[in-house]
């Protein structure tokens, strides 16, 4: 009897317990937004450019293929910024630049032409490094110095017919430490 007496109390004790842990209709809950950021002691290097926008234009019968070396048309000298840690990094070969932009539909290689209007077609824009070398784009990366010269040149498609028109691109440069 003692038994079924202790039984059924913890059972009543239980129940009565989780009935009070209940959510009451008049409870309301509270709201905490958490923000902030993560800072690290390296040093933030950026990427400079010695200039932010080039003119292109180009000839049809004297244009290079896509893919072949040539004399770029035009160039922009970059460069890294941010202190003694960057600029030793650099002079380490620990930073390459990447290339990064819309691909051109014939190879993949060279900056494809998103002019809306009037736009050429069969032409693209291709990289070179500071030797008239091809750069790929999504694809190449140069090692940083202290001023490494970016060409670039108007090209024709492999197995497309150029056309004349207007030509637009752009391309985003980024660090990559190594």
């Amino acid at each position: 009897m003692k038994n079924s007496l202790l039984s059924f109390a913890a059972t009543t004790l239980l129940l009565i317990s989780t009935a009070h842990a209940g959510m009451r209709t008049d409870d309301q809950s509270a709201v905490l937004t958490i923000s902030g950021n993560v800072t690290s002691n390296e040093s933030s290097c950026s990427v400079q450019l010695s200039r932010t926008a080039i003119d292109l234009t180009g000839n049809l019968e004297a244009m290079p293929a896509q893919g072949m070396p040539a004399t770029p048309a035009s160039s922009v000298l970059l460069s890294v910024t941010g202190g003694t840690q960057c600029d030793d990094l650099v002079s380490e070969g620990k930073i390459d630049y990447k290339f990064i932009g819309i691909a051109d539909n014939a190879d993949g290689t060279v900056l494809a032409n998103t002019a809306s209007t009037n736009a050429a077609a069969g032409v693209g824009i291709g990289l070179y490094d500071a030797n008239g070398r091809v750069v790929q784009v999504n694809g190449t990366r140069l090692t940083a110095t202290q001023s490494t010269a970016l060409g670039l040149s108007l090209v024709k498609l492999n197995g497309q017919v150029p056309t004349q028109g207007t030509v637009a691109g752009s391309l985003t440069i980024q660090i990559e430490r190594l």
